[in-house]
């Protein structure tokens, strides 16, 4: 089977992203993230993606609708759902020509009793992007706004290479926009988030028995994020996400409100 086949298939199914990448090119990580090590015989790892609708933010930008707009359109059925389907189809594709499939779901859904792995550097090792400063995945078509899942077979395809995306170059607007303090400079110079403060954010962040850690998509960061890697992807739109001041509550629970850009100090 060629690459370009299995990719035409899935664009066809409606998944906006895909790539794949070999066994090999996975050899470095850690064995504890690694999905190899659920299917030792696999050789190609395919890593398909679904966009995360801007306009299933607009509700928690405007303060106004969460449950309804965000968690069903934005977090759960594209992944649990929507994106399952894909990779359901694409799955059966591969069984239907002889190779070994199976599929994998981006987090645990059972209360933590499995094994888990690191999706990102899978997904860039596939070549669809990178991590950011502010740990979001990041793609050249729609910046962060995207969730994946992946197959792992024993077809042996075409890998595709990684791909330098440097979204936040010079920028640090998600970082600069949490009003809890939640990220920091390490020692190394790098930006780390403590988790903990995070999983407390009452500004848009969700916890989820679904997910691992904190959803951050739709917390303030997230929307910041979206709102100025905007003008640097694929995917544009006629009129800016944010058209307001900000809403924001602090670690005291303070309600705040402040212009796109502003550091409240």
């Amino acid at each position: 089977m060629r690459s370009e086949e299995l990719k035409a298939y899935a664009l066809d199914l409606g998944v906006d992203l895909v790539g794949i990448a070999s066994a090999e090119s996975l050899s470095t990580m850690k064995p504890t993230d690694n999905p190899l090590r659920f299917m030792p015989q696999a050789k190609s790892v395919i890593v398909l993606g679904h966009r995360i609708l801007r306009g299933s933010m607009r509700g928690v930008e405007e303060g106004t609708n969460f449950s309804s707009t965000y968690f069903y359109f934005g977090m759960e059925w594209p992944e649990l759902e929507f994106l399952s389907k894909n990779v359901y189809e694409v799955a059966c594709f591969l069984e239907a020509n002889g190779f070994e499939a199976m599929p994998l779901a981006a987090h645990s859904v059972n209360g933590g009793r499995d094994m888990t792995f690191a999706m990102e550097p899978v997904a860039e090792a596939a070549g669809l992007g990178a991590v950011g400063k502010g740990g979001f995945f990041m793609t050249p078509q729609y910046g962060h706004r995207q969730r994946f899942a992946l197959i792992l077979t024993t077809a042996v395809l075409a890998g595709d290479q990684p791909r330098k995306v440097d979204l936040c170059q010079d920028c640090d607007a998600c970082i600069k926009a949490c009003p809890l303090g939640a990220f920091y400079t390490a020692a190394d110079g790098s930006v780390k988030l403590n988790k903990q403060i995070c999983a407390t954010c009452p500004n848009g962040a969700v916890t989820y028995a679904a997910y691992q850690e904190t959803d951050r998509y739709a917390a303030l960061c997230g929307r910041t994020c979206m709102d100025v890697s905007s003008r640097k992807i694929v995917q544009q739109f006629r009129n800016p996400f944010r058209k307001r001041k900000v809403w924001q509550i602090d670690a005291d629970g303070n309600h705040l409100l402040k212009t796109p850009g502003e550091v409240i100090q």
